[in-house]
């Protein structure tokens, strides 16, 4: 039987680093790849017609980006395999959000979005996007991550996410308060 896992990470994204430019860094999709713990090696692929169609997860007329993603696992001490899986990407107001199609029937939706860390004092949804808040709010890069497979699976696959998506969202962060010190422009990459 298939069952699912809600997961939610959120790590702050220091005050010296825009909002804008997490989002801008987002939207280049590779920071959220470039940090998962076995990959190996990614490339952009075509993405095929309707690959997301009836997938509520995805708005039904925006693009979807598609790539093939390597990962090396290991099998037993000295001996690893390279698995390679699609993902989908798609870029949304407030972030990216994406879908792998892993191996052993593993789906995984992630929703990566940067999000204003509401005063405890304000009215519940009140959080704004980052172009229409004040210069001195406090903000987080939040992953909401959805994870379904075979329940016998589920105790392992969702420890094991858990980890790894905390892992990947504070080094996305560490990776752009970096580029962003060194004068790199998110705005106008390539």
């Amino acid at each position: 039987m298939r069952v699912q896992r809600h997961l939610t990470i959120s790590i702050p994204i220091p005050p010296s680093l825009p909002p804008a430019v997490v989002l801008a860094a987002l939207h280049t999709i590779e920071p959220v790849i470039r940090h998962l713990g076995i990959l190996s090696r990614y490339e952009s692929i075509p993405t095929r017609p309707g690959v997301a169609a009836g997938d509520a997860f995805f708005a039904p007329d925006d693009p979807i980006v598609t790539y093939n993603i390597y990962e090396r696992i290991t099998l037993a001490p000295g001996l690893t395999k390279e698995i390679s899986h699609p993902s989908y990407f798609q870029l949304t107001a407030s972030g990216v959000r994406g879908r792998a199609d892993a191996p052993a029937g593993i789906t995984a939706w992630a929703d990566f979005s940067v999000r204003a860390i509401r005063d405890p004092g304000s009215p519940e949804g009140s959080a704004s996007t980052p172009s229409t808040v004040a210069a001195d709010e406090e903000y987080a890069l939040q992953e909401v991550l959805v994870v379904e497979g075979n329940s016998l699976l589920m105790p392992f696959v969702s420890q094991t996410m858990q980890d790894s998506h905390r892992d990947i969202c504070s080094k996305v962060v560490e990776e752009i308060v970096h580029k962003y010190a060194t004068g790199f422009d998110y705005f106008n990459s390539p």
